[in-house]
């Protein structure tokens, strides 16, 4: 079972056909040894005597279910392929093979016969892949082995915090173990006051300057604080996009002071070190002025007010959007930093961090919801440089080590509202506003008889929603049936994927006529009466469109992701008529 020219699978389930078709055709394929047996229980005894590269189970044993199974040959320890075989078409079951760590996932029926031979090219393929990951030179072994062993904290995360590799110095100090360390989010363990501050400087990390040297507490395993010295550096591919970073901390008491005052030796290969405990509310024009700088080159509009109301920071993106320069803006206060949203001063976002802060100040902001350290606007209509615009916010406070507020940064979403007023006759060009496809839009039977209700369908196509200034279109995606008979693939259509991450949201922009031609579903602005969006927690969301008619029309909505774009759809398309739950 371990000869490496021979791929090794065990095959779970309860229904002898289903063992004996997998069996034969795997059996006719070379390179490939399989063993069945019916039960989870079986399984696990299986595996205390021999090796398999991949498992493929059905959910429905007799004794444990496949997602049971999973966690629990997951915990001992075993990294080959798992591989779901179900006849329940239920997003749960997807959702926790994801979390659970399944790589394939089959719907089990008609058409499992044709996704066989699928299954064993993405068999073949990965165990290749995972063969050649595990293949160790004695060199490399020893290699990481030192690196393991260093006694500086290395630790390695994507660009979302999320941890890859711990050396054993640095799980301990956590006080955890290194394999408890790996999935966990490395941001997690900086203070909240610092956490978004540091995010910011490594996003502005570049190829040309990769590395930076900072000073700052993170979390250990004892429950405290102490200060280290963590010097990251960015991680870029071959096609120079940024993929993550690696740091190595050392605790600061540990590093001899030459000097009262130690300057950093400067690297062209480092941007110079912004301590985080410098910036304090009394801190002179030019410490601001790094400040601004380390926003000024995020994409997004950006600005901030210090606890006074003053303007400290007013980057490029919102120079575009508003056609205020920074240099006219820093140092502006009585809140004239609203001047180019709403034509004369009034409150935003930043000045309701900032009175929330002091408890003696009345707030008068309704509809503002603060998740941790951000908070998130209402949409509001606003007019910049001309145009009618529809304005989301979302805000950060920033504090000092001491947990004083020190400013309140606020980053700007807009989308150019639709000048036009629908009238019987109306001959005003129709024109294209936007929106997605996903699998994780669906529509039942009963939703298109109008009647928006009932379960979701079965049949695995993917649906889209989309607006112009005339209309809303609910289309069949052609690019998203996954009625085919090719299973739902990981690599690279993953079960992440397929529950609303980026790779499967498709929001490029269409014609007109390619909406009419896969339309299942249309209605024009002025027979709409209500729009209602329910936001996916526990069960899937859900966009139900009412007609002045009486009629209704269901969409449901599986994941967050896909939720947000639409949100953002519908408030472009007639936010006058939309209701949020």
């Amino acid at each position: 079972m371990t000869d490496p020219g021979v791929v090794s699978i065990l095959c779970v389930d309860d229904e002898p056909l289903v063992l004996e078709v997998i069996k034969k055709f795997f059996e006719h394929e070379p390179g490939f040894s399989v063993k069945t047996c019916t039960t989870g229980n079986d399984a696990l005894e299986l595996l205390n005597e021999l090796e398999f590269d991949a498992i493929l189970s059905d959910y429905s044993l007799p004794d444990i279910n496949g997602i049971d199974l999973l966690r629990e040959i997951r915990e001992r320890g075993y990294s080959g392929l798992f591989i779901i075989i179900t006849g329940k078409h239920h997003a749960k079951i997807a959702i926790d093979a994801l979390n659970y760590g399944a790589d394939y996932y089959v719907q089990k029926g008609g058409g499992v016969v044709q996704d066989i031979p699928y299954l064993a090219g993405f068999i073949r393929a990965r165990v290749e892949k995972i063969r050649k990951n595990s293949t160790l030179t004695e060199s490399e072994r020893t290699c990481r082995s030192i690196i393991e062993n260093h006694s500086d904290l290395l630790c390695r995360f994507s660009l979302q915090g999320e941890i890859s590799f711990v050396s054993n110095s640095f799980a301990e100090f956590t006080g955890k173990q290194n394999n408890e360390c790996i999935g966990s989010n490395f941001f997690s363990l900086i203070p909240q006051e610092d956490c978004g501050r540091i995010q910011e400087i490594l996003n502005n990390l570049t190829r040309i300057k990769p590395g930076i040297l900072m000073e700052h507490k993170v979390r250990k395993g004892d429950g405290g604080y102490p200060v280290l010295q963590w010097n990251y550096r960015a991680i870029f591919n071959t096609d120079g996009e940024k993929t993550g970073y690696q740091t190595a901390g050392r605790v600061v008491v540990e590093i001899v002071r030459i000097s009262e005052k130690t300057h950093t030796a400067k690297n062209e290969n480092y941007t110079e070190s912004v301590p985080l405990t410098d910036l304090d509310v009394e801190e002179s024009s030019d410490d601001w002025k790094e400040f601004a700088k380390t926003i000024d080159a995020l994409d997004s509009p950006v600005f901030a007010i210090n606890k006074a109301g003053v303007v400290i920071a007013w980057n490029k993106a919102m120079e575009q959007l508003t056609g205020s320069e920074a240099k006219t803006m820093m140092g502006k206060g009585n809140r004239e930093y609203s001047v180019p949203f709403y034509g004369e001063p009034k409150p935003m976002l930043v000045d309701y961090i900032v009175m929330s802060d002091d408890k003696n100040k009345a707030v008068k902001f309704s509809g503002i919801k603060q998740t941790g350290n951000t908070y998130n606007g209402e949409m509001e209509t606003v007019r910049i440089r001309g145009k009618p615009m529809n304005l989301w916010g979302k805000g950060t406070a920033l504090h000092d080590e001491r947990g004083t507020l020190i400013a309140a940064i606020e980053t700007v979403t807009v989308v150019e509202k639709p000048q036009y007023v629908i009238t019987a006759g109306d001959s005003e060009e129709e024109t294209y506003i936007g929106g997605i496809s996903s699998p994780t839009l669906k529509v039942t039977g009963e939703s298109l008889r109008g009647v928006g209700a009932g379960v979701v369908s079965s049949s695995g196509k993917g649906y889209g929603i989309y607006a112009t200034n005339r209309r809303l279109f609910v289309i069949q995606n052609p690019d998203f049936d996954l009625s085919k008979p090719r299973g739902i693939q990981y690599e690279p259509f993953g079960l992440d994927d397929l529950f609303g991450t980026k790779a499967t949201i498709d929001n490029r922009p269409r014609t007109i006529q390619t909406l009419e031609k896969l339309m299942i579903y249309e209605i024009s602005k002025d027979n709409l009466k209500t729009i209602e969006l329910m936001n996916p927690r526990l069960l899937p969301g859900f966009l139900t469109l009412y007609t002045k008619a009486g009629e209704s029309f269901r969409m449901f909505i599986d994941h967050k992701t896909a939720f947000s774009q639409i949100e953002h759809l519908i408030k472009s398309f007639y936010p006058e008529i939309l209701q949020l739950e």
